[in-house]
């Protein structure tokens, strides 16, 4: 079924690995249902989208990040860095926000458009569907 022409905006807070990997695949399954996918990213969540990207699992021990890892490669599911990298090869708009850039001290990939709120407001004005994580 196709989504025909309609849009989707999704908006990331967070590197927690639970919410940027259900992020993630969400905007990649849009995109291939045939919706066009802006996904925003503020807060935490612009660490992901550094040259040097920051993918650790927020908030949970170390043997509980290394068994969730085992989990997912012995499931066949895809790396949260893999997933990342392959955003824009698929179509999806990364939009990341300037001022959680600054504040974090990081450095946006080249594929990222930098944005602010206003580009946030006008794309979600014009969306079908808006979901946050």
């Amino acid at each position: 079924m196709s989504a025909g022409g309609r849009r989707m905006v999704i908006i990331l807070s967070d590197n927690d690995m639970s919410r940027a990997y259900h992020a993630l695949v969400v905007a990649i399954t849009a995109r291939q249902l045939g919706y066009s996918v802006a996904l925003f990213v503020t807060g935490l969540g612009v660490a992901l989208f550094g040259e040097k990207p920051r993918t650790r699992l927020v908030g949970l021990p170390l043997l509980a990040r290394i068994y969730i890892r085992w989990a997912l490669r012995r499931i066949g599911a895809r790396r949260l860095e893999e997933l990342v990298n392959s955003l824009t090869t698929h179509g999806v708009e990364v939009y990341v926000d300037e001022p959680a850039l600054r504040m974090l001290g990081v450095k946006p990939r080249g594929d990222v458009r930098i944005a602010g709120s206003m580009t946030f407001i006008a794309k979600a004005e014009e969306a079908d569907l808006l979901l946050t994580f």
